[in-house]
């Protein structure tokens, strides 16, 4: 399996092990006599590694999420151990524990097949958890540095002092530290913070819903909101092509039921970013999708095109980093092409299984700038008319790539890309 370094560092810095890191730096710049010394904190180190990079392979996997996320517990507990300590009950070893439990519990939880409320409920405890783990390690990082203080001054023993950290004055010494003007304002920004991390949690799950059962029903919603255009017409419009770059070589080694259910969530995506920009979904062939902005005669078709567009390569990489976790294959790379042109919609198919389709040059010239898309490194190619049409903030997020032979042109023309 290829090493992904980006997943790798997701993981270590956002889903699961942030509170190790704040710990660990808190062993590095506090003076206090209790510190790891550099052999152990070494130790406890390459095992967070060690836990990181078995989450990041079988983390998708429920159980295997929740006990991985001790590793580093056991680690810390163990060369806490092996160097003299007895078996330690203090207040960090209590926090990276309860943190471990509580953010394993709850991931778990989060990729459990058991229904959406289970998963909205997890993903929501996460969140706010997130809140109380900082705040918890940041009072214990205050405690930390004032009682080592008071300890080099002589003003506590080293028997008051490992008192003082001990989990049974947990209690008083956090009750202490709210009753600081500056602590308790930190107390209230961060149950801000909080609230605006849950309100963008319950956001980002109320779309990933959208995403996962919105294929199949994407052409009823179209019809709801959106009038239907007059059938059998010629049209200027904006018009986008995409499809996943060696997508055959990949099914083939995918097999049918996993190949169509990345094509399933792949089209999914499309439809919702589409539907957010007034667009059309006119045809899927394989891994190709097609998409028209503009048949009902709207004066800004390109720039709504254009936002679809960014929208849906924005939500890619989350796409992918979703269908991992649940164990589904996830497109590699996709190519997206975009022109301006004339082009015939119509119902299309046999008698009783009609449904909208467009052909025409502006079909073909997209396409042919999907297929130039690897050809000029690019992800997304927008042609000289769809760029004509761009209001001047969006040109100038553009550049000039070169120039390609297109259809019914007896010169090269100018092709853009994003910078």
């Amino acid at each position: 399996m290829r090493f992904d370094i980006r997943r790798f560092f997701d993981e270590f810095i956002l889903y699961s092990s942030q509170f190790f890191v704040f710990f660990i730096l808190m062993l590095l710049i506090t003076p206090a006599t209790d510190a790891l010394r550099p052999a152990a904190l070494v130790i406890v180190v390459l095992f967070l590694i060690i836990q990181i990079a078995l989450l990041v392979g079988q983390g998708q996997k429920p159980i295997l999420r929740f006990l991985f996320s001790f590793i580093t517990p056991a680690a810390y507990t163990m060369v806490r151990t092996l160097g003299g300590d007895p078996i330690p009950f203090d207040m960090a070893t209590v926090f990276i524990w309860g943190a471990a439990l509580y953010v394993g519990l709850f991931q778990a939880l989060a990729l459990s097949p058991k229904g959406a409320w289970t998963r909205r409920a997890a993903e929501t405890f996460l969140a706010i958890g997130a809140v109380f783990v900082f705040m918890f390690f940041y009072f214990y990082l205050d405690l930390r540095l004032g009682l080592a203080k008071r300890l080099s001054s002589g003003e506590f023993s080293q028997a008051q002092y490992a008192k003082a950290l001990g989990f049974k004055s947990f209690g008083r010494s956090f009750a202490q530290f709210l009753k600081t003007p500056q602590n308790g304002f930190l107390a209230f920004g961060l149950a801000t913070f909080g609230v605006m991390l849950l309100a963008s949690k319950v956001t980002v799950l109320g779309l990933r819903s959208r995403i996962a059962g919105l294929f199949g029903e994407a052409r009823v919603n179209d019809k709801a909101v959106q009038p239907e255009p007059a059938m059998n017409q010629a049209a200027t419009v904006t018009v986008i092509s995409s499809d996943i770059r060696d997508f055959t070589s990949l099914a083939d080694k995918l097999g049918p039921e996993r190949s169509v259910a990345m094509l399933n969530r792949y089209y999914s995506l499309w439809s919702v970013a589409a539907d957010r920009h007034g667009g059309r979904i006119a045809g899927t062939t394989g891994d190709s999708v097609l998409l028209v902005f503009g048949l009902l005669g709207e004066k800004d078709a390109a720039e709504q095109a254009l936002a679809c567009a960014r929208d849906f390569a924005a939500e890619l990489p989350g796409l992918r980093d979703d269908m991992q976790s649940a164990s589904l294959p996830a497109p590699a790379e996709v190519s997206i092409g975009l022109h301006c042109g004339n082009i015939v919609a119509g119902d299309l198919g046999p008698v009783g299984a009609r449904r909208l389709g467009v052909f025409g040059e502006a079909v073909s010239v997209a396409a042919r700038l999907d297929s130039l898309c690897r050809e000029f490194k690019q992800e997304m190619l927008l042609s000289q008319s769809v760029f004509r049409q761009l209001e001047l903030e969006s040109q100038a997020r553009l550049v000039r790539i070169g120039e390609v032979l297109l259809r019914n042109s007896t010169q090269p023309v100018p092709v853009y890309g994003t910078k």
